[in-house]
C-alpha cells in the first residue's frame, strides 16, 4: 500500500461556494460535528467577492481552500476540489446544504458494503422537512414537459422521489449533485464532470456515465438539508431558486450528447410547449393577484419566456441542419 493510500481520509467533502459565505460557513459548522471517521474537507471558491475565505480562515482553520481570482462556475469548481481530494469517497456538497449528524459515517457505511455502488446522493430535505427530489428517472420529452410547465414543482411537494437503504422499490438514472458522494475508483475509471455543461445536468451525466460502466447509482438513507438556489437563484432569469434558460438549455445538451439531434429537438419542443403553458398559467394568475404576489408572478413571467427563447434560439443554432 502506497504512502497516500495509507493516509487516504474515509470522506473528502468537496464544497463549491461563489458568494455564498454564510451558508459556506453553516455547512462547515455542520460538518464539524461529523466525528465518527476520518474527512478531509476542501473548499473551492470560486471568485467570491463576499469575504468567504477570509472567514473561513477565521472560523475554520482546518478547512482547506482553493481559491480562484475569477469565477469559472460550478462545474469547473467541482473538478478542481475533487482533483485534489484523497478521500476514498469524494462527497460534493452545495453550499447551501448542512449535514445531519453521523451522515458522513453512514454513507461511507454504504460504501464499504455495497463494493459496486459507485454514485449515491443522501436524501435531500428542505428547510421545513420535507423531503426534496434527490435523483430520478432519464429525462423523457413528458419529464420535461412537466419540468418547464410547473407541474414537477408540485409533484415535489407531495412525491419526493427518495429510495433509502434497504427500502429499494425503483431504479433511478440520476442522483443529485447537491449531496453527491462518488467513490475514488468510480471517478478514476469515468473522469471529471463535462464542464460543457454551464450550471445543471452534469450530474445526470456523470451518472448515466456511471451506469453504462456498470456501477450502482442509488439514493441512501443519510439525510442532508438543502436549502436550494442559493447561488443560481440570485441571478437574473431566475424564478423559484431556478434559472429556466440555464436548466432547460443543459438538460437539451444532455439529451443531445447521450441521444443525439432527433431527441435533443423532440426534448426542445417539449419543454417550449411546457413554458408556453407556464407563461399562460402565470397571466391568468396576474389578473387576480396584487402587490407583491402580482409583482413575483412578473419575474416568473419574464424568467420562463427567457427560459423558452433560449430553447428555441439553442435548437436554431445547435441543431440546424
Amino acid at each position: 500500500m502506497s504512502e497516500q493510500a495509507a493516509r487516504r481520509p474515509a470522506v473528502s467533502v468537496v464544497i463549491p461556494t461563489h458568494n455564498t459565505r454564510g451558508l459556506t460557513i453553516a455547512c462547515l459548522a455542520s460538518l464539524s460535528q461529523q466525528k465518527e471517521i476520518d474527512v478531509e474537507i476542501i473548499v473551492v471558491d470560486d471568485g467570491s467577492v463576499d469575504g468567504t475565505s477570509a472567514a473561513i480562515n477565521d472560523l475554520h482553520p482546518h478547512v482547506r481552500v482553493l481559491r480562484s481570482t475569477s469565477a469559472r462556475g460550478f462545474t469547473a469548481a467541482a473538478n478542481r476540489g475533487a482533483s485534489e481530494a484523497l478521500g476514498s469517497v469524494l462527497l460534493l456538497l452545495n453550499s447551501d446544504t448542512e449535514v445531519e449528524r453521523a451522515a458522513l459515517a453512514e454513507i461511507a457505511r454504504a460504501f464499504i458494503e455495497r463494493p459496486r455502488l459507485g454514485v449515491a446522493s443522501a436524501t435531500l430535505v428542505g428547510p421545513d422537512g420535507r423531503e426534496q427530489w434527490s435523483g430520478g428517472r432519464w429525462p423523457t420529452p413528458f419529464w420535461l414537459f412537466v419540468l418547464a410547465s410547473g407541474a414537477a414543482h408540485f409533484l415535489a411537494r407531495f412525491r419526493p422521489y427518495r429510495r433509502a437503504r434497504g427500502a429499494t422499490k425503483r431504479r433511478v438514472d440520476w442522483v443529485s449533485g447537491a449531496a453527491m458522494a462518488i467513490r475514488r475508483a468510480a471517478w478514476e475509471e469515468l473522469g471529471p464532470f463535462d464542464e460543457r455543461f454551464a450550471f445543471y445536468a452534469q450530474d445526470v451525466d456523470l451518472c448515466v456515465r456511471a451506469r453504462d460502466a456498470n456501477w450502482e447509482v442509488d439514493i441512501l438513507a443519510a439525510r442532508v438539508l438543502h436549502h436550494g438556489g442559493a447561488t443560481i437563484g440570485r441571478e437574473r432569469g431566475a424564478a423559484d431558486g431556478y434559472h429556466p434558460a440555464l436548466l432547460w438549455t443543459d438538460f437539451l445538451r444532455l439529451v443531445l450528447k447521450r441521444k443525439g439531434a432527433a431527441a435533443a429537438r423532440q426534448s426542445a419542443r417539449a419543454l417550449r410547449a411546457g413554458a408556453i403553458c407556464r407563461l399562460a398559467a402565470l397571466r391568468l394568475a396576474r389578473l387576480r393577484l396584487r402587490g407583491t404576489a402580482r409583482d413575483h408572478a412578473q419575474r416568473e413571467s419574464e424568467a420562463f419566456r427567457a427560459g423558452e427563447r433560449a430553447v428555441r434560439d439553442w435548437a436554431q443554432t445547435t441543431l440546424r441542419k
